[in-house]
């Protein structure tokens, strides 16, 4: 079991008062529990909050440590080789482009994410985006 964190998120009109104490605190409760991994969204959807949560996470928590929020494919290697995570996950990245690690290891341009399509009851938006020729 993993547990997923949106500390800087303000959804709903929800906000913490003080996020990077939230998540040092979790960080260290959480060592003591069977968790898989942990995964922090870093940023705020609505940009109301800002702040720097995955370093006091990366500090404080033993296990594998996740995040996700807008990364390119070089900056989560290299937020990998630095030791400051272990795993990025690419939420809305994935979503637009069902042939994502291809278009990392090829440098081919992604196809832009259409938020109106999210969560529909259709098939738009998560079989119709295009993907990349076959190599020969």
């Amino acid at each position: 079991m993993g547990l997923r964190l949106s500390p800087l998120n303000g959804y709903n009109k929800l906000a913490d008062s003080d996020p990077i104490a939230l998540v040092t605190w979790l960080a260290q409760q959480l060592n003591d529990q069977p968790l898989a991994y942990l995964q922090l969204i870093l940023g705020d959807l609505l940009g109301q909050q800002q702040g720097d949560v995955l370093t006091p996470a990366r500090q404080h928590f033993r296990g594998v440590l996740v995040a996700n929020m807008g990364y390119t494919a070089a900056e989560a290697n290299a937020a990998i080789a630095a030791g400051a995570l272990d795993v990025v996950a690419f939420g809305t990245s994935f979503l637009a482009n069902p042939d994502l690690p291809e278009r990392f290891r090829r440098g081919a341009p992604l196809n832009a994410p259409d938020p109106a399509s999210f969560y529909s009851s259709c098939p738009a938006g998560y079989t119709d985006y295009p993907t990349l020729e076959p190599q020969p």
